[in-house]
């Protein structure tokens, strides 16, 4: 792969483990000595560490080199550990953590480092599938943010004072990692705006048929929308 110059993309968890104590909550720290291993044996080899959510982890991608670089969910930035505990509607893995690794996230985007960007890892699961449980059979591992998810990173960029970086880091920072830079005629804008009212309620549900999906922030409000694609 370092040779012919593909991306390896990476979820970074080992397998849970109760006799090395190794958990949902350790899994991603617990991985990133192999992220390492693999950085210092292949350094030209491009790495994405997908969907980060420990300080640990923008610690680990920000000691390598400008080969190695890291997604961030928009739930990531909004949840912590207490928001899924209990909560099946926000579980998803890697699950997210403490505050203070969310608020490692936020940091990074706010310093506008190059090797940091957005990656949706949205995953819409029927509802049933989230909401049961059984003795056997946990609940789907999942949020579904695709249909708000520029609106949804706006409102949470604003929310901690880094709306200045949005460009970059829903498409700068990740088209120039992956050197996939469209040219001029084949460019395309997204325009978000202000809705006149202050704000949208996010759908309850999306119908289609039979089948059903509910988003992430069901029935919130969002202070941004997207206003045309150019």
């Amino acid at each position: 792969m370092q040779e012919a110059d593909m991306v390896l993309n990476l979820h970074g968890e080992i397998p849970s483990d109760a006799s090395e104590n190794t958990h949902v909550l350790n899994a991603e720290p617990k991985f990133l000595p192999h992220l390492l291993k693999l950085h210092a044996a292949f350094p030209r080899l491009r790495i994405v560490l997908e969907h980060a959510t420990t300080r640990a982890a923008v610690e680990a991608v920000k000691s390598c080199g400008p080969t190695v670089a890291c997604t961030i969910t928009a739930h990531h930035l909004a949840l912590t550990v207490d928001d899924w505990a209990g909560q099946s509607w926000n579980y998803c893995k890697p699950v997210a953590k403490y505050p203070d690794d969310r608020l490692a996230l936020r940091e990074v985007i706010q310093e506008g480092h190059p090797r940091f960007f957005l990656g949706s890892d949205s995953a819409p699961h029927p509802p049933h599938s989230k909401s049961t449980s059984t003795v056997s059979h946990g609940c789907a591992a999942g949020i579904y943010t695709s249909p708000i998810l520029l609106p949804l990173v706006a409102d949470l960029l604003e929310s901690f004072n880094a709306l200045d970086q949005l460009e970059d880091f829903v498409s700068n920072f990740g088209r120039r990692f992956y050197k996939h830079i469209a040219s001029p005629e084949r460019q395309s804008k997204v325009i978000l705006k202000r809705p006149s009212s202050g704000g949208f309620l996010v759908d309850d549900k999306y119908e289609l048929a039979e089948e059903s999906v509910i988003p992430f922030w069901a029935g919130k409000q969002l202070r941004w929308e997207i206003s045309r694609n150019e």
